[in-house]
């Protein structure tokens, strides 16, 4: 099965986050705001959370949780599902979704209307069974999906996996090193 890694900005992880880790804030994130989606059957709807390294957006952080936020940053922090994901479109988006439900995404009529380009559509990806990992994980513990150019016959290498299909050498190749710049395919681990 495939997850998914998404970049979120500092803020925005600290928005969603928030209530689960016991911190009264008058907002929470809990739609996350996409010119695009995942759409492979295979998708099992887990989305794993990666913390950017924005620093404007780390400034916007109330000074008390920013000791704790500092630990996040160019990690990947937690998952949640993603049991939908609705669509707006170009210039309607604010009155299509974003009037009715302006504290989901934790974004003001201004952000809104700068992500979004003109004609397109917007996806609000909603998060639920949000989970905060007790230890952050590191970028390369996760892989790209990425299948295996070569059949086990022709591989020859030690490490194959039938179950994934993928040897040794695909996975060392599909290892993530760089973020994504929003959102990539994950192999499930």
């Amino acid at each position: 099965m495939k997850s998914v890694l998404l970049s979120i900005q500092p803020y925005y992880v600290f928005l969603i986050i928030a209530r689960l880790m016991g911190w009264n804030i008058p907002q929470e994130k809990t739609v996350e705001v996409r010119k695009d989606f995942p759409k492979d059957s295979a998708w099992n709807k887990v989305v794993h959370i990666y913390c950017s390294k924005n620093r404007e957006s780390f400034n916007r952080i109330p000074a008390q949780y920013q000791p704790f936020m500092e630990k996040l940053l160019g990690k990947v922090v937690g998952e949640f599902v993603c049991d939908s994901i609705r669509k707006g479109r170009g210039d309607n988006i604010i009155a299509a979704y974003y009037h009715n439900n302006p504290d989901e995404t934790c974004l003001t009529d201004q952000e809104i209307v700068l992500y979004a380009t003109y004609g397109k559509p917007l996806y609000f990806w909603h998060i639920s069974e949000l989970k905060v990992y007790d230890e952050p994980k590191k970028l390369y513990e996760f892989n790209k999906f990425l299948p295996c150019e070569l059949s086990k016959q022709k591989c020859g290498l030690e490490g194959w996996d039938e179950l994934n299909d993928i040897c040794g050498y695909c996975s060392a190749e599909s290892m993530i090193i760089y973020p994504p710049q929003s959102w990539c395919y994950v192999r499930e681990q």
